[in-house]
């Protein structure tokens, strides 16, 4: 982890690499899921009323994960420690993440929230290994 700026146009390239990385491993998990019946077709998400699809857990992959680049080239204007702070906050939404399956979903099964927390982590994982391991300034 380094405590010196990034190359933001490293970043510029990483950030939707890493995003198309995401969201192509979350359909998988999703797909998993579905067919070992830990995503179940008897929860329906909200405002919709319909079962969860593969569309919303690959715009839940996207969106965070650039949302997450512009933080990441925020810090990289404005603090001397970009990554090591983004690391942090990464860190923190992770763990506040995993609250939001059980939150957000009416009656959802354990193993179905335990599962899209695991995409949560997929999320987390790929961005601040990518952003850590390719957006260097060296």
């Amino acid at each position: 982890m380094s405590t010196s700026k990034i190359a933001s146009k490293k970043l510029l390239t990483i950030a939707p690499l890493a995003a198309l990385g995401v969201a192509a491993i979350n359909a998988v998990l999703f797909y998993i899921g579905k067919a070992t019946g830990w995503i179940s077709d008897a929860v329906l998400i909200s405002p919709a009323n319909e079962p969860m699809t593969v569309i919303p857990v690959i715009i839940s992959s996207i969106i965070p994960t650039l949302l997450a680049a512009g933080v990441l080239a925020l810090l990289n204007r404005f603090t001397a420690s970009p990554l090591r702070i983004f690391n942090i906050i990464a860190a923190v939404l992770l763990l506040l993440s995993f609250v939001n399956p059980f939150a957000a979903i009416p009656n959802i099964p354990i193993m179905m929230g335990v599962w899209l927390n695991v995409m949560h982590v997929v999320v987390a994982g790929i961005v601040v290994f990518a952003f850590n391991r390719f957006t260097s300034a060296e």
